[in-house]
């Protein structure tokens, strides 16, 4: 048995050292022989008998002695104790690659992985992380995925049949939505036809007080189809978004500006805006960036990894394609 374990540990260690490699293949040909009836001649066993029975021996006779006698039950007994820390390090990597958490999905215990309690579960809606929350408002623990419904005079990327829906309730004014938008970004170029992207105009009014005029203004962009480049300039130049600097954006983006300012003038998008705004509160939305990615949910800016865990389980990815 000695044999399987320095194969176990020198094969570890042979990935790090080149020394310990001729170790490991020495105990490889040792355990092969053994599998196959044969007589292992290579003298590993013996060897490694000798010198740790010898360590003990220095140390405590009386005890390398026993070791000595009882060599093999002990070797069995290391070799059950070896094989069961394997299993468990490799389910907690597992858990950790598909969860967040060594223990498994919704647990709050202590991950060796992540020490501090960093990671918390992409569907735990309680992890809010970093957002903007609405004056006066608990935060909502239970969230309820919003319908799709017409897409007509939303920004949508993506396929409009795809199985994984992300909807994000976003305030153009909030920093934190802002924070947030590099990840929706990569989101939308990984994956592509695979998901459907929603964005729902959320405006803090409360906190922002041209939250509203500027989620219009973006209804006006997407009428020009510069909803994309629009909604970077509104992000980029947080928080100049007074009903001049909207103007001047769209006339930077070489829009038809009689059209635009009509759009914004007449309040064009205003109810759509509030129609938005009234679908978050009925899923129970108080903060922003909230995303429902199917029936899961991720509270704030959170880093890409976790909503590439969140993704990648909804399309049924396998554990094995996580780092890709």
């Amino acid at each position: 048995m000695i044999c399987i374990i320095a194969l176990i540990v020198f094969g570890i260690l042979g990935i790090f050292s080149a020394k310990y490699r001729i170790i490991a293949k020495e105990a490889f040909n040792c355990v092969f022989k053994k599998i196959t009836l044969q007589k292992c001649d290579t003298g590993l066993d013996t060897r490694l008998k000798s010198q740790i029975t010898g360590s003990f021996m220095r140390w405590s006779p009386k005890i390398g002695r026993i070791l000595y006698r009882y060599f093999e039950v002990f070797s069995w007994i290391f070799l059950i104790l070896t094989l069961a820390t394997l299993f468990f390090m490799g389910q907690g990597i597992y858990n950790f690659i598909a969860y967040g958490n060594c223990n498994g999905p919704n647990s709050n215990q202590f991950c060796i992985f992540d020490p501090l309690g960093t990671i918390k579960p992409a569907n735990d809606s309680t992890s809010t992380g970093a957002i903007c929350h609405v004056p006066g408002a608990g935060f909502n623990k239970t969230l309820t995925p919003p319908p799709i419904g017409d897409l007509t005079h939303e920004f949508y990327s993506g396929n409009p049949n795809a199985t994984v829906v992300i909807v994000e309730f976003g305030c153009f004014s909030c920093y934190y939505t802002h924070q947030a938008e590099p990840t929706v970004q990569k989101v939308i170029t990984h994956y592509g036809d695979r998901i459907l992207y929603v964005y729902r105009d959320f405006p803090l009014t409360a906190l922002h007080e041209n939250a509203l005029i500027a989620a219009e203004a973006a209804h006006c962009a997407l009428d020009q189809n510069q909803y994309p480049a629009y909604r970077a300039y509104l992000f980029a130049n947080q928080p100049k978004q007074y009903y001049d600097d909207l103007i001047a954006y769209a006339q930077e983006l070489n829009m038809n500006m009689t059209a635009f300012k009509e759009c914004l003038d007449t309040q064009k998008y205003k109810d759509v805006v509030k129609q938005n705004y009234q679908e978050g509160l009925d899923s129970g939305v108080t903060v922003t960036p909230t995303f429902f990615i199917n029936n899961q949910t991720i509270v704030g800016a959170k880093s890409y990894t976790e909503f590439k865990r969140v993704i990648d389980k909804e399309l049924g990815i396998h554990w094995w394609e996580f780092w890709k």
